[in-house]
Order: structure tokens, then C-alpha cells, then sequence
């Protein structure tokens, strides 16, 4: 297992990597310089020419070790990551903090002052923008690890308790290809229904009706895998009783429009939606690397063994899969609006429900 952790300047990854007891740990910006210990008085090429010769050199010289390696995908608007670092992963993490904390890390750094000039929240955006598109292309495991509202790490144990269990095997990517490779042998046409749970196929939020959960792991509107991760630990604290009647609403516009084989993906509580599901008939894949990136993993993977994918969301979490879906529809509020989670992103070609 081989562990990206990328961020900004002054993010924070040496701190974490000097607290991680469990894995090999390399940081890059040192490991560049005693490679090459000219590196800083070489021009942009020779740089770049220099981080793909050590990414290459590390993808075959550690070849079956594992091990936590820092690096920058940007400085600024000058992208530094190469198709190389790309190879070299398995995995990608991305240490996420507020623009205004990082500004105020650099204003107090001789070293990091020289960022100041650049927006730093857009330069974050671009990155983390930049390492998911990769990820998606490339069929590799990518977090943001963070920590809202506040948007900086004070207690960082859940962050390296995670990576712990990257280090063990989690992976959002192997869970799809498990999901996909079940459904494919469940389905019986050629036209397969992937419905979202929350806010969806129920009308409201399952865990807020039922239990009352309110939870702010979600505020920075990522839904990679780590932040359904922390929601699950979250759950763990709430006593959920084997429901006996059907709990929620149904959203009769999307249960109406359900064509061919239809598969429910949820990241609610398992107890809630596996009792919806069995109601309806429907078969449930769910629990805690049901996010983002694995619906868009399963809706890619049913493509390529030739299925034709219909997708039901409506947030952030759903996003992926129904721009990958041969057909996406985004389910609107009662209200007729949609989610705050997803300002700013490209609806073309989505269908309004």
C-alpha cells in the first residue's frame, strides 16, 4: 500500500506524518533534495524531469513496501504533479484546512510568505479538483480529510486512526468492484436503476426522522469515504431500534421511475435502509465506504461490463455517479430547489425530478 498525502503549504502533513506509528513514512520535499541535491537551482524543467525520475525510481525500487509519502500537487497555478506520481499510488489523501487558517500560517512563515499573492482558496479547490478527476480516470482511492467546522486539526486521532485503517485495506474502490460484481450477477436486463436513499428515494433525511442525528462531518461538502467513515463512528453513538413499520416517506416521482433492475446505495444507517429495502423489494448496498467515489466507482464499473446505468441523487454525494450515469436525474427539494452541496457545479445534461 502505497499513500499520497498531498496539501497545501503549511496544511500540516509533516506534523501528521511524524504521528504515524504504523507505516513507513517518507517526506517528499527532503527525499527530493537528497536525490538531487541541486534540485532548488535547476529551472521548472529540470525540476519536473527530477520528480519523475524519484517517482520512478520509488515505484520500482519499493515496489512491495508500504509507506506514507507528502507531496504538492501545485505551487500557486504552477501544477507540479506528474503522470508519474500518479503511478506511484495506490491511494490519495488530501489535508484539507481553512483558506483563512492557512493564510494566517503563512503570514507567520518566512518560508511560506511567497504564497501570499495567490488565492489560497481557489489554489486548494484547483488541487483537490485536480487529484479527484485523477483518481476517477484512474480508478485509485481518494480522501479529503478534514475537520468541520472549525477547518483545522486540533485532535488529529480520528485523521491518523483512518489512515490506520487505509494502511489495513479500506478502499472505496474495492468496495464498488465488490457492489458491481453483485449486482451485475444480480440483474436480470440490460438497464440497471441506482437510487440514493436520503433525500431521494425517502423524502427526507432517514437518520435525522428516525433518531434524531445531526452531524457537521459533511459541512465542507466532500462525501469522500473519510467523512462517511467518521459519520459511521458517529452512529455507533446512537441506539437505532429494529424498525417495524415503514419510517420515512417515500418519493413516489422517483419510486415511479424506477426502469429495469433497480439497486438502492446509501450511506444512512444500515439498520434503517436495509429494512427500507427489504420492504420494497430492492436489493441495499450501504455502511461506511458507501460514499461519493463508490457510486461513481459501481456506475463505471456496471458500464464497462455493458450495462446502461439510470441514476437517482441529490447532493454532493450523488454527484459522480449521475454525471457518469448513461442518464442522471437530481432530485429537487419539495421546495423545488437543490442542495446547497451542490453550488457551483456543472448540471448540464442532469435531469430535474
Amino acid at each position: 500500500m502505497k499513500i499520497g498525502l498531498y496539501g497545501m503549504p503549511a496544511s500540516g502533513k509533516t506534523y501528521i506524518l511524524e504521528r504515524i506509528p504504523f507505516l513507513r513514512t517518507m517526506a517528499g520535499s527532503r527525499l527530493l533534495r537528497e536525490w538531487d541535491p541541486e534540485f532548488d537551482s535547476r529551472d521548472e524543467a529540470g525540476r519536473e524531469r527530477v520528480r519523475k525520475a524519484l517517482a520512478g525510481w520509488l515505484r520500482e525500487k519499493c515496489s512491495g513496501e508500504d509507506f506514507i509519502l507528502d507531496g504538492h500537487y501545485a505551487f500557486g497555478e504552477k501544477k507540479v504533479f506528474t503522470e508519474e506520481d500518479g503511478q506511484l499510488y495506490d491511494v490519495f489523501l488530501y489535508l484539507y484546512l481553512s483558506p483563512a487558517v492557512l493564510r494566517a500560517r503563512m503570514e507567520a512563515s518566512e518560508k511560506n510568505r511567497k504564497y501570499l499573492r495567490y488565492d489560497i482558496g481557489a489554489w486548494q479547490d484547483r488541487e483537490i479538483a485536480g487529484l479527484r478527476q485523477y483518481c476517477h480516470e484512474h480508478d485509485k482511492d481518494f480522501y479529503v480529510l478534514d475537520n468541520p467546522p472549525e477547518d483545522v486539526f486540533g485532535d488529529i486521532s480520528d485523521a491518523i486512526g483512518f489512515i490506520r485503517e487505509v494502511a489495513e485495506g479500506y478502499s472505496c474502490v474495492s468496495f464498488a468492484a465488490k457492489c458491481a460484481e453483485e449486482i451485475i450477477g444480480k440483474s436480470r436486463t440490460d438497464t440497471i436503476t441506482l437510487l440514493d436513499g436520503d433525500r431521494t428515494l425517502a423524502v427526507e433525511d432517514s437518520s435525522r426522522a428516525v433518531f434524531g442525528y445531526r452531524t457537521r462531518v459533511f459541512d465542507g461538502e466532500f462525501y469522500t469515504g473519510y467523512q462517511v467513515w467518521r459519520q459511521n463512528r458517529e452512529f455507533e453513538g446512537y441506539p437505532v431500534p429494529e424498525p417495524e413499520e415503514m419510517p420515512v416517506r417515500l418519493n413516489e416521482r422517483v419510486v415511479n421511475g424506477i426502469v429495469g433492475d433497480a439497486f438502492l446505495l446509501t450511506s444512512g444507517h444500515e439498520r434503517i435502509w436495509r429494512f427500507i429495502a427489504g420492504e420494497l423489494g430492492i436489493p441495499f448496498y450501504g455502511g461506511r465506504e458507501m460514499a461519493a467515489e463508490t457510486k461513481f466507482y459501481i456506475t463505471k464499473m456496471l458500464q464497462r461490463a455493458g450495462k446502461r446505468v439510470i441514476a437517482y441523487g441529490d447532493s454532493m454525494n450523488d454527484y459522480f455517479m449521475l454525471r457518469q450515469a448513461d442518464i442522471g436525474y437530481l432530485v429537487r427539494r419539495p421546495d423545488g430547489s437543490v442542495s446547497g452541496s451542490l453550488k457551483g457545479k456543472d448540471m448540464e445534461g442532469l435531469i430535474y425530478v
